[in-house]
């Protein structure tokens, strides 16, 4: 390593611990779950395994794709997935990406090439900002759910600008659900296309746990959905769900997908298994939503700082990172696993505590939380 490469090196991580944001990967966690994505408990459920065993039995899949899938990656055990998802969702077609980062940033700087202007929620997830600016689309920005910025960017667009909406039906960091009928209506008016991510949605919301989009009934209406496979179905990857013609652009153009190793046939597999077994769940969603419900009612007299979520992602504010560093190991020394967040993820200012409800979380559990939450706060 040159010199000066070790100099630069060594001064931005000295800037991130000064800051106290320098980031280090933690140990297996333990105690109970709050912070993990699982939200129905998927990634550890034994139907899952005994599905997987039973569609690997009827035809070995191999453990990897060999190369993109334009070259010797375009395995049939793909192609059944892709056509099981555009089914489930009731879409034209989908296109699987190995993450969810992946599908969002294929997707979104491809549009570059279709539209002249992304309208962007501003606390879009990392993956769409990065889409968005590789798109090279001038980029609009409004403030949070706010229709009124909203429509004031729609009106800014030129006569017969191609443009799209990009916003997420659950937002990751707040816990709150977008407007997308709102969203949908004024920008249907204009001639704009609307994306819609739906990674915290998916598996939990709509019919059979089709979605945010499903659940409003606006399947035919939206440009595209993400959807991925590392939140309710306990597994990773994504897709994006769309027509025919854009599956076909996004093949030729969204350089994630042209340039990346497919996907492995076997991992293919375990999705399709997670998919089958999700029209069953039902029993799970209504426990998850029971558990949001008690949430609510609990933390309404609490005396943390809990933003107003319906959701199962709740977020109490301790501001400052050292703050919300001693709030969250005060939770863990109570045996909770709910972990602080920190800038850049969130503003400086706005630290937290992400609190992700389960479907397997008990009552004791949630008021375990809040009692360790009140305490902490106090301190």
């Amino acid at each position: 390593m040159s010199e000066s490469v070790r100099r630069a090196l060594e001064k931005a991580l000295a800037e991130r611990q000064q800051a106290d944001l320098l980031r280090r990967l933690p140990g297996q966690l333990e105690g109970v779950d709050f912070c993990s994505n699982d939200y129905l408990g998927l990634a550890r459920d034994e139907r899952l395994r005994r599905r997987v065993a039973d569609l690997a039995s009827r035809g070995p899949a191999p453990h990897g794709a060999t190369g993109s899938r334009l070259i010797s990656g375009n395995h049939p055990q793909l192609e059944a997935l892709e056509d099981r998802l555009a089914e489930f969702y009731g879409a034209e077609a989908a296109l699987v990406f190995s993450s969810g980062f992946a599908a969002n940033l294929g997707l979104l700087a491809s549009l570059g090439g279709l539209v002249s202007a992304l309208l962007c929620d501003r606390l879009l997830h990392a993956s769409a900002i990065d889409g968005c600016r590789l798109s090279g689309a001038r980029r609009i920005i409004f403030a949070h759910n706010d229709m009124r910025q909203l429509e004031g960017g729609l009106d800014r667009l030129k006569p017969g600008e191609a443009a799209a909406v990009v916003v997420e039906s659950l937002y990751s960091m707040e816990g709150d659900f977008a407007p997308l009928e709102q969203i949908m209506a004024l920008a249907d008016a204009r001639g704009a296309g609307v994306v819609v991510d739906e990674a915290h949605a998916n598996g939990l919301m709509g019919p059979l746990g089709r979605g945010a989009v499903a659940a409003a009934g606006l399947e035919d209406k939206v440009l595209a959905r993400v959807v991925t496979f590392g939140k309710a179905l306990g597994l990773f990857g994504g897709a994006v769900l769309c027509s025919a013609a854009l599956r076909d652009y996004l093949v030729n153009f969204a350089r994630p997908f042209v340039f990346s190793t497919g996907p492995s046939p076997l991992w293919a597999l375990w999705v399709r298994a997670a998919y089958d077994l999700l029209p069953e769940l039902e029993d799970l969603r209504e426990r998850l939503w029971a558990n949001v419900a008690y949430f609510r009612n609990r933390a309404a007299q609490s005396r943390g700082n809990w933003l107003p979520s319906e959701s199962w992602i709740q977020c109490l504010l301790a501001p400052g990172a050292a703050e919300v560093r001693r709030v969250g190991k005060a939770l863990q020394e109570q045996g909770l696993a709910a972990l602080p967040i920190r800038a850049p993820t969130v503003p400086a200012g706005q630290e937290r505590i992400r609190v992700c409800l389960h479907a397997c979380n008990t009552f004791q559990e949630i008021d375990l939380l809040l009692a360790a939450a009140d305490e902490a706060c106090r301190a």
